[in-house]
């Protein structure tokens, strides 16, 4: 039962985020053959500017050209990790206990304890947060042929799975703050303004690290490894965001 209420209190966002993610995401395959067009076209040599700019332009074009790097891109490593972050913000946000800050003398009655409350509504959460970082990957291999291209479904799959392990970090920030408040929209608002935080703070770490950095994938696209450090303090601080949370709730006087 307190899976299932999880589930109903999340429903619509979850099933909004997951189609919303399914249709970026075939339009990203679709859009290939433009972007290819539009690389042929467009010389280094047009772009004026520093040094840097343009050899991260020449960059840019080389990984475009083939449909790989492509999708790492344009997907992975620009669109997904903020698309998801938003999503796990808002899977998260909301009153562990109650929905929208009502029912909470029918939620309290039940013959269950805070912590099995806020264990169910983390796990259903985390489990959403899973599926829309996974399923919407298939795509790109799936789709692939009707662009003449071909993709193996395990890489997207493994970029997925590290997007989920970050965005459950921020997922777990929602979830914390919505221990402390009982709207929705604080828990959110707040969630994103910790996620450019630590962006901005990710730009001063070394390169290669960093939450946004790790959920891209990048060391698994260039030499088939995995960032292990940023993949495991993620899910220390998660975890850890998860144990406060409950314990808030544990201790709150509804």
């Amino acid at each position: 039962m307190l899976w299932y209420k999880a589930w109903l209190d999340t429903r619509w966002r979850f099933l909004l985020g997951l189609g919303l993610l399914l249709v970026f995401a075939c339009g990203t395959v679709m859009s290939f053959p433009t972007v290819q067009e539009l690389v042929s076209s467009v010389s280094p040599s047009a772009i004026s500017g520093s040094e840097d700019l343009r050899q991260e332009f020449e960059e840019s074009v080389e990984l475009m050209r083939t449909f790989r790097g492509y999708v790492w891109l344009q997907w992975f490593q620009q669109n997904f990790s903020s698309l998801l972050t938003i999503f796990a913000a808002l899977l998260g946000s909301g009153s562990p206990l109650v929905k929208s800050g009502s029912g909470a003398l029918f939620s309290l009655a039940l013959p269950v304890s805070r912590g099995r409350w806020i264990a169910a509504r983390a796990g259903a959460g985390l489990a959403e947060l899973l599926v829309l970082a996974l399923v919407p990957n298939v795509a790109f291999a799936a789709l692939a042929p009707f662009v003449g291209e071909q993709l193996s479904v395990g890489e997207p799959l493994v970029y997925g799975a590290c997007s989920f392990v970050g965005a459950s970090v921020l997922f777990a920030v929602a979830v914390f703050i919505s221990s402390l408040v009982n709207d929705v929209w604080r828990p959110l608002l707040l969630t994103c303004v910790v996620a450019v935080a630590i962006g901005a703070v990710g730009l001063a770490l070394p390169e290669g690290h960093g939450l946004f950095t790790a959920m891209a994938g990048g060391k698994y696209f260039e030499d088939g490894s995995l960032p292990w450090i940023d993949l495991l303090v993620s899910a220390a601080v998660t975890a850890g965001l998860l144990y406060a949370a409950a314990a808030n709730v544990a201790r709150r006087d509804f």
